[in-house]
């Protein structure tokens, strides 16, 4: 084993959760023996949103700003990594305040372009530097891209006001496509597990929640969660976004007919995407 390979496993023995021990996986996986959480070694970097799935993450988002309206009326939001800032339309659309942001330099520019001096560079888990404070900061498919995520929680607390809230959408290891990847995997079938981390993209997981790891974990930086929902993985017709993915006009097609399949077993099926919605409390815990 060479050494930057004994310095990445250096960096992971305990658990960030809970300080629980580690479990190899496989060598960019771990799982914590107590509280389940998945984290992997994978080298942490930025970089921008999927493409062909548009239609589906306003979906989501149009779901995400109903919920949290019901919690703050005229909120202050600052949304952390914008991607190509449909959030951000999403929330102008519904006459909401937000700030997006962005690590990328390069996804920095192109969003100024758009909208201008609203978008502010936040490059977590390094201190977020603005003078403004929010209602609500949000991670939308970001969370699980960050290291050091304590520190993350941290930094965002001090944008945040005292009844602050902060939001979540991410993957859940509690999901099905989660649960079938990690079983293809025991079968020496590894690539739609490495898809699933998205190894070798410009911007790799670094961690996999369940709802109960994920409250334990803002538990500890001082939150309390307020609720916690579904929202959809897939529309019936995936073909675009898996034309993103694969070079092969025959494997989109074969993924699309399948995924339509899978549309309507998701919604008997445990669902893939979560999101959560915590409530900054006045008493941080030591």
């Amino acid at each position: 084993m060479n050494l930057n390979n004994i310095k990445k496993l250096q960096k992971i023995i305990n658990c960030q959760v809970c300080n629980g021990k580690l479990k190899k996986i496989n060598p960019y996986s771990f799982v914590c023996k107590d509280c389940n959480y998945y984290s992997s070694n994978l080298k942490p970097s930025v970089g921008q949103d999927v493409k062909g799935i548009e239609s589906l993450r306003r979906k989501n988002f149009k779901q995400i700003i109903k919920q949290l309206l019901k919690y703050k009326i005229a909120p202050k939001i600052l949304e952390i990594g914008s991607g190509d800032g449909y959030f951000i339309d999403e929330c102008n659309i519904a006459n909401i305040q937000i700030t997006g942001s962005e690590a990328s330099l390069e996804s920095l520019k192109k969003l100024k372009l758009i909208y201008g001096e609203k978008i502010i560079k936040v490059h977590l888990p390094k201190p977020i530097q603005t003078e403004q404070i929010f209602d609500i900061v949000i991670f939308n498919d970001v969370f699980e891209h960050l290291e050091k995520i304590n520190n993350v929680i941290k930094e965002v607390s001090l944008v945040l006001r005292d009844d602050g809230l902060v939001i979540l959408n991410l993957p859940t290891s509690n999901g099905i496509i989660f649960k079938i990847s990690k079983f293809l995997l025991s079968l020496k079938i590894n690539k739609f597990y490495d898809r699933l981390w998205q190894k070798n993209s410009c911007s790799p997981h670094l961690s996999y929640f369940n709802k109960l790891n994920l409250t334990k974990l803002f538990s500890r930086n001082g939150f309390i969660l307020l609720e916690s929902g579904n929202l959809k993985t897939l529309e019936l017709n995936n073909f675009d976004r898996f034309r993103n993915l694969y070079k092969r006009k025959l494997s989109s097609f074969v993924l699309t007919f399948f995924t339509s399949i899978f549309f309507f077993l998701q919604f008997f099926l445990p669902k893939d995407i979560m999101y959560l919605i915590f409530k900054k409390s006045k008493t941080i815990p030591k």
